[in-house]
């Protein structure tokens, strides 16, 4: 499974195209937890998570999460962002 997180515009934020080849073989794309506050503290993303709501799920299997446009300008806005997706540094909670 290949998670992938788009906007309220469905523009891709994170998904395949975003990751270093070497880091998802050596990590996956993503991590899973169903605590949040497990999940703050995973040493996978750093000490200071950059935490996002996601509205929805949508598309074949609900591997598509469907996050606000203001989180989306977030993620985009900083190449610090940009470069903890690249690393798959994300973990998505699930319930």
């Amino acid at each position: 499974m290949v998670p992938e997180i788009i906007d309220e515009n469905h523009q891709e934020v994170y998904g395949s195209a975003f990751v270093s080849r070497e880091y998802a073989v050596q990590r996956g794309m993503s991590g899973y937890g169903k605590n949040i506050e497990n999940s703050v503290h995973n040493r996978r993303v750093a000490d200071h998570p950059l935490v996002v709501k996601g509205l929805r799920a949508v598309g074949s299997g609900h591997s598509r999460i469907v996050i606000s446009n203001a989180d989306a300008s977030k993620l985009r806005s900083t190449s610090e962002s940009l470069s903890l997706l690249k690393e798959c540094r994300v973990v998505i909670e699930v319930d």
